[in-house]
């Protein structure tokens, strides 16, 4: 049997209706349910609706019915009409049967076309059969013929494929207020009106004349001893040398610093979640205080050599201060009490996977980046969840990070730092960012993964044309017009004295907002002014290799 369209799709508002409506609208009634709960159609894939607003306006959620307490949805994503990937949302694929929203922050332009799709992993989606066979228009939103779009594959893609079918995917879209026409009345005479001079744009926040955010050289990671204060052990510049003697010491309860030689560190296995590391399943969490790792002659002294990447898996109880990975990405993984500092680094990533869980690690005065990467096929920072491993205090303390942008066309999503779990049921809790600088990538600037608690404290996060002042993309690069600098999902967290020159998405909450600044201003925040060049070269300095000398 097949249903008809007026069984699930919402009454067309009048034009009037449509220009009134303040409240996210879609194209499904809210009371439909799908034809088929459980499809026979058994592939994983994307399937999403295919959609072109009349007016310009926001999309706030995305919408699916969940057919089943585990549907095997673990994705959200918006899409241009070009493939190009405007925002994704990792879903826990656990819920009742029902329609779920998952929260997104989008700026959608009238005219345009977009969709909006979920990643079914375990395939068999809800459908209505025939619903989409003709265009529609219901609410404001045009669908063509075949809107019921898919892409069957083994990850999330763009899903290009037209059907008639709906999948039970749809959008919450909230237009734009129309503009309100004056009231008419008698015509009286009236003075002819004295031109004035246009009043000069308001200066920034008082307090960003005087701010600073990024590394600074005062930072330092917790409960690590300062390389004057504490017990010396010197080694040659080899990994293996510097692996022995944390381990000689591990278990002693003294201050210490392994103090390594001018010199090469050579070596790497690769950065990628599953590589070996260069040091690997060391030292001891509940030491008093961690063994600091430093360069003997000053930062920078001791450099790693190598294209592969350097990976250090399962050290524990360890600070790593002042060796130049400036060549190499890294990647921590099941890390636990562990710092790494007064550093440049290409990427990095933070994870832990087989259910080890990484808690307690310190990134302090890392500068990740220090020019745009171009051509960029992943994330500057990706801080990872996988098999269950909790990811619990990470701390971006006194920190840097370029964007990484990509060629046009290209359909990867990249962002600056990405939270993200991506198997298994493991939380992202307590991150931090304090007096942190961060320019928002190709996609987004901070892309959080359903976080919980932490702090935002005394730092800047620039997107949009706000971060294009200082890191144009380049003339073959995906152009960004939007600014998602704050996207994703975080809950509970407290932001005091910082900066988002970019929009926050609704799916964040606030314990607290303490006297900073949005480009929305508000939620708590005060309304931030547009920022110049100069703006930002004062409160965020370039961290070029003679500034980071000057501090370090």
């Amino acid at each position: 049997m097949t249903a008809t369209v007026a069984s699930f799709v919402g009454a067309i508002l009048t034009a009037d209706a449509t220009a009134a409506a303040t409240t996210a609208v879609g194209v499904l009634s809210d009371t439909a349910t799908p034809q088929i709960l459980v499809s026979p159609i058994t592939g994983r894939g994307e399937v999403g609706l295919q959609f072109s607003p009349e007016t310009s306006g926001s999309l706030s959620g995305v919408q699916f019915y969940q057919n089943a307490s585990n549907s095997g949805v673990t994705s959200a994503s918006v899409w241009s009409s070009a493939g190009e990937r405007l925002a994704t949302v990792a879903v826990n694929p656990s819920a009742p049967i029902g329609w779920r929203t998952v929260p997104v922050d989008v700026q959608l332009e009238a005219g345009a076309t977009y969709t909006v799709s979920v990643y079914d992993s375990n395939g068999r989606p809800p459908v209505t059969e025939n619903a989409f066979a003709t265009a529609l228009t219901v609410n404001g939103l045009s669908t063509p013929a075949g809107a019921g779009v898919y892409s069957y594959a083994g990850a999330s893609l763009f899903p290009a494929t037209p059907s008639a079918y709906s999948f039970m995917v749809d959008p919450m879209f909230t237009p734009d207020p129309a503009p309100t026409s004056p009231v008419e009345g008698p015509t009286e005479p009236t003075e002819e009106p004295v031109a004035e001079p246009t009043p000069p744009p308001p200066p920034p926040p008082a307090a960003l004349t005087t701010a600073r955010y990024g590394p600074d050289g005062t930072h330092w990671p917790t409960n690590t001893p300062r390389a004057d204060e504490a017990r010396v052990v010197n080694v040659a510049p080899t990994w293996s040398a510097i692996s022995n003697a944390i381990k000689a010491n591990a278990n002693l309860s003294d201050p210490v610093v392994i103090c390594v030689a001018p010199g090469e560190l050579v070596g790497g296995n690769g950065a990628g979640s599953s590589s070996r590391g260069v040091i690997e399943n060391v030292g001891n969490a509940q030491r008093a205080s961690r063994i600091l790792v430093s360069a003997c002659d000053g930062v920078g002294t001791v450099k790693t050599v190598g294209d592969k990447g350097i990976s250090f898996v399962g050290v524990k109880g360890v600070s790593i201060v002042g060796i130049d990975f400036s060549a190499q990405p890294v990647m921590i993984r099941n890390a636990q009490s562990f710092g790494l500092g007064y550093t440049v680094v290409p990427t990095l990533l933070v994870t832990g996977n087989g259910g080890n869980d990484v808690r307690d690690v310190d990134i302090v005065e890392v500068v990740a980046g220090v020019d745009a990467r171009v051509d960029a096929t992943g994330d500057r920072v990706e801080v990872k969840s996988a098999d269950g491993s909790d990811i619990d205090g990470v701390r971006f303390v006194g920190f840097y990070a370029a964007p990484n942008y990509k060629v046009k066309g290209s359909r990867a999503h990249i962002d600056t730092v990405q939270f993200v779990t991506t198997a298994g049921d493991g939380l992202i809790s307590n991150v931090v960012f304090d007096d942190a600088a961060v320019f928002m990538s190709s996609n987004q600037g901070i892309i959080a993964g359903a976080n919980k608690g932490g702090s935002i404290v005394d730092s800047a996060f620039f997107g949009g044309t706000t971060g294009q002042l200082r890191y144009p993309v380049y003339a073959a690069g995906y152009q960004i017009v939007a600014a998602n600098m704050l996207h994703g999902t975080w809950s509970d967290l407290k932001v005091a004295e910082s900066v988002v020159a970019g929009s926050i998405a609704t799916s964040y909450s606030f314990t607290e907002v303490l006297g900073s600044w949005s480009a929305k201003g508000d939620r708590g925040f005060q309304k931030l002014t547009s920022l110049t060049l100069e703006d930002i070269d004062r409160i965020a300095p370039m961290p070029t290799p003679e500034f980071l000398a000057s501090i370090w």
